[in-house]
């Protein structure tokens, strides 16, 4: 036991008490000077590089925590305004200190209860290390803070976000993942997570697990299904979430939306195969047209005036399809001016008829790709190679406010590759045309007789002429 030579006089009441404390403990004066120290403040003291001879004994208390308080030690004030609140009003004072030594963080609670020596109030002060659960609590708070963090996070990101538990049950579920799929978090929670796989999806939701969790898969491009039953083309990342033992528990995902980037590729494929289509069907055209006018010219000078005229035709027609500038054609226009190229010498095969409306550059350019491609064909197999049958063009206005445009020819020989699927020309009248307006186009063929119908929204139109 060490005690200053100086101030109050302990007797061995004071000393037992002190060292029956498995705390470190010190006895201050009035003043804040140290007049004792127990064994296990020695014992820190000489632990932790501190004073090994003294042990502070002598030194002032209030000093230290000042000294603490211009190194910027936060706590520092709060305990010497508290140790001189005790000691002037016998309240006693409790706080929490940081006191971290060469590598080592460290906490330390400090407890201070007034007592009377020889007649002068004296502080007796407990220090106990309160590390381990101080760090416990701070990495609680941290663990909190980032779940927070991440909740924040998950609710108001874009990407949808949802996780599934090892039977593949939905377990949360964002509001971006409700914005893109459409079932509210009620009506996603607790169902199997294939609720969003199309009905000939091959893969389960178990054969994505085990890939996940044995590490082969992060990353993969799927096909979803809305509540609408729309097509969603997502990028999923995928990940296992661990508990603190390591244990997995369940899987998470994150549904990156492709679908718009998906329809565009597939737009710009069939867009570049058709400008090699229209390419090759352009020259056919001009050919048929030189043998044709070549067939019916008396004279050179008239196959040079006819046929200019012609080919100029069918110039102004293609700059009305491929002119995005422009804001909005008529209709009935660009259905004469694709058309008349074609019908020369054919007399009035073509019957038009509908109200007057203005296209959008999208939906003109929808409009003119399937004539150019319905024209095209009947030159080569139906009313426009021989003059026997009919074509009629009409067009309506729906109750919704958009337009359904139809194209119907009798008496044919229907083009083969209309009878494919696979054909491209099939493929530009009921993939290529309505997706670039997002409509709805059906091709129907009987022995003699073809019809083409495509709706067009009413954001693709102009105002009525």
């Amino acid at each position: 036991m060490l005690i200053s030579p100086q101030s109050v006089t302990l007797d061995a009441s004071h000393f037992e008490l002190i060292e029956a404390m498995t705390d470190e403990v010190v006895i201050l004066d009035a003043t804040g000077r140290i007049v004792a120290v127990n064994t296990a403040w020695k014992l820190f003291c000489e632990e932790n590089d501190g004073d090994s001879g003294s042990h502070y004994v002598g030194a002032n208390y209030f000093d230290i925590c000042t000294a603490a308080v211009m190194d910027t030690v936060v706590q520092a004030e709060a305990v010497l305004d508290g140790l001189k609140k005790a000691l002037k009003t016998g309240a006693s004072y409790e706080g929490e200190y940081p006191c971290d030594g060469p590598g080592v963080r460290r906490w330390f609670q400090l407890n201070a209860n007034r007592m009377t020596i020889q007649g002068a109030p004296c502080l007796l002060l407990q220090h106990r290390n309160v590390t381990t659960r101080r760090m416990a609590h701070d990495d609680i708070e941290r663990a909190h803070v980032q779940a927070e963090t991440f909740a924040a996070l998950v609710a108001t990101t874009g990407e949808a976000i949802l996780t599934y538990d090892l039977d593949g049950r939905i377990i949360s579920w964002n509001p971006a993942a409700e914005h893109l799929y459409g079932y509210t978090e009620q009506e996603a929670l607790g169902q199997s997570v294939e609720l969003l796989y199309p009905a000939d999806w091959s893969t389960s939701v178990f054969e994505y697990r085990d890939q996940i969790i044995a590490g082969n898969l992060r990353q993969f491009d799927a096909v979803r299904v809305a509540k609408d039953g729309t097509k969603r083309y997502v990028t999923v990342a995928c990940t296992p979430i661990r508990t603190l033992s390591g244990d997995i528990v369940s899987i998470s995902n994150i549904h990156h939306d492709v679908t718009a980037t998906r329809k565009a590729e597939e737009v710009r494929d069939l867009v570049s195969r058709e400008v090699i289509h229209r390419a090759k069907n352009m020259l056919s055209l001009v050919t048929a047209m030189q043998r044709q006018t070549a067939n019916s010219a008396t004279s050179m000078i008239e196959f040079n005036k006819s046929f200019g005229d012609r080919i100029q035709a069918l110039a102004r027609s293609t700059d009305l399809l491929v002119d995005g500038g422009w804001s909005s054609v008529d209709l009935k226009q660009l259905v004469r001016a694709q058309l008349d190229p074609f019908s020369f010498g054919q007399g009035e095969v073509v019957h038009v008829a509908g109200p007057s409306v203005s296209l959008g550059p999208q939906a003109l350019q929808l409009i003119g790709m399937a004539l150019h491609e319905l024209a095209t064909n009947s030159t080569k197999y139906g009313v426009m190679s021989d003059g026997r049958g009919h074509i009629e063009c009409r067009w309506s206005r729906e109750e919704t406010g958009g337009l359904r445009f139809q194209w119907r020819e009798t008496g044919i020989t229907l083009d083969p590759s209309l009878n494919k699927a696979s054909g491209f020309g099939s493929k530009v009248l009921s993939v290529l045309a309505p997706a670039m307006v997002d409509g709805a186009a059906t091709t129907e063929t009987s022995e003699d007789t073809l019809t083409w119908t495509v709706t067009i929204p009413s954001g693709h139109l102009g105002d009525t002429a």
